[in-house]
């Protein structure tokens, strides 16, 4: 029954007998299983063992025991040796997770140096069914709740549909040798709690639980899609792109009645948690400016948009532009300059991405810089100076867009807020005979 349910998958994820398959090989009754039947059916495998030395000779036992059993199949066999214990003190997670990241994370090191296209595990029914009540008591959410796919890209799982029990009893009948872990029996790991104190209590609730649980997950793995649907469609009504930013309008996310699961789900990705969503919820009501951060990304609660972008966007923070300079690329700021003397045909730029200064008011080396707080200038047509944070707020400037703003100084007067305002010191007057001209 169990070469002939995992054929019927294999052939329905269309993996074929002349895929390389690398094989999650533990030495306990799944993935010796998995291992035996995969071999049975002509596919070309070779196994990894992970030795975490958690179990001290137990450990090694293990791994001797599945260096001898593929000597005897003639199966490639990896090995690798962790500091588990360390692993999680330095990350201050539990072992078993440590233990989860270690070994997928040089599974799929594996699997791209040599070349494998398929991972695959021996994931069981029964695994499933533990993960979802892991998962319930942390708060996943439904995401959580879909239980494990047979097939996801390069991931196989072919043995969900079985027992830990049938599992066990075709290796009996078939003479293919495993081993038990024995800390399997220890409840003081969360996952052998579940094991033993929680579902034999819902098979007595139910003698067809893991039948039931089975259509639960196919239940909502189709639920998890319709939402997944209705999440594409938010996202293109929502979501606005301005180069690395992404604008998220606030009012949208306020009025709607989901707007804690469809913030979640637009900004999982980029590394925020349940928690920091609540928090993002929680600042509407107050003033804009602040500002919440995942690993990778920024999130800026601007007036009306939430603003997200990278956190690696720092550029330059100052140079300098020689007289005689004709083009200026720094970062995202491009600039081209020219000189010239007045004519009678010139006309004085309207437009806020090219200025005319007057050359004779100009001292150079220019200097560009980042705005900081306390400077001041004197914007075109105003005889008395202004703070540029002023400036700002009448200019309606987010913080994101504040942050992004270049200034031109002669010596240390501002001469020019790019793209916005030139200082009143430096404009172009009857009495101007040169002419500095700056586009971006």
């Amino acid at each position: 029954m169990i070469p002939s349910g995992v054929k019927r998958i294999l052939e329905k994820h269309q993996v074929m007998p002349d895929q390389r398959i690398l094989v999650a090989l533990s030495g306990g009754a799944d993935s010796m299983a998995l291992l035996n039947v995969l071999l049975m059916l002509g596919y070309n495998c070779e196994a990894a063992h992970c030795n975490f030395h958690l179990r001290g000779d137990e450990s090694d036992e293990d791994e001797r025991f599945v260096a001898d059993y593929c000597r005897k199949k003639q199966v490639p066999l990896h090995i690798k040796h962790f500091d588990t214990e360390e692993e999680s003190g330095q990350k201050g997670i539990s072992i078993e997770m440590a233990a989860r990241e270690l070994r997928y994370q040089w599974f799929w090191e594996l699997v791209e140096k040599m070349g494998f296209h398929q991972l695959a595990t021996g994931h069981h029914g029964d695994d499933m069914i533990e993960t979802f009540f892991l998962n319930l008591a942390r708060g996943t959410g439904v995401r959580g709740l879909r239980g494990m796919r047979e097939c996801n890209d390069t991931l196989l799982r072919p043995l969900l549909a079985f027992r830990r029990e049938e599992i066990e009893k075709w290796c009996y009948q078939n003479q293919i040798p495993f081993r038990t872990d024995s800390s399997n029996l220890d409840t003081a790991y969360q996952r052998n709690f579940i094991r033993h104190n929680i579902l034999p209590e819902m098979e007595k609730l139910n003698p067809s639980f893991f039948s039931t649980m089975q259509r639960n997950f196919k239940n909502i793995d189709d639920v998890w899609q319709v939402f997944l649907n209705h999440m594409e469609e938010l996202k293109q009504e929502l979501l606005a792109r301005e180069g690395e930013h992404m604008l998220i309008p606030i009012r949208l996310i306020r009025e709607h009645p989901q707007r804690e699961v469809v913030l979640f789900e637009i900004l999982r990705p980029y590394g925020f948690n349940g928690a920091t969503i609540s928090e993002i919820i929680e600042s509407f009501e107050g003033i804009p400016g602040k500002q919440f951060f995942s690993q990778n990304y920024r999130l800026v609660r601007d007036r009306y948009n939430l603003i997200l972008l990278p956190r690696d966007t720092e550029e330059t923070e100052m140079f300098y532009i020689e007289n005689g300079q004709e083009e200026v690329l720094a970062g995202s700021l491009s600039m081209k300059l020219k000189q010239y003397e007045v004519n009678k045909d010139f006309k004085f730029s309207r437009d806020p991405q090219c200025i005319h200064l007057d050359a004779d008011c100009i001292d150079f080396p220019l200097k560009v810089r980042r705005w900081h707080q306390g400077d001041l200038f004197r914007p075109l047509g105003m005889e008395k100076f202004k703070k540029l944070s002023d400036f700002f707020v009448d200019e309606k400037l987010s913080r994101v867009e504040k942050e992004q703003v270049w200034l031109l100084l002669s010596g240390e007067d501002i001469a020019w807020v790019v793209g916005y305002r030139i200082d009143d010191r430096f404009k172009v007057t009857k009495t101007t005979e040169n002419i500095l001209e700056i586009r971006i």
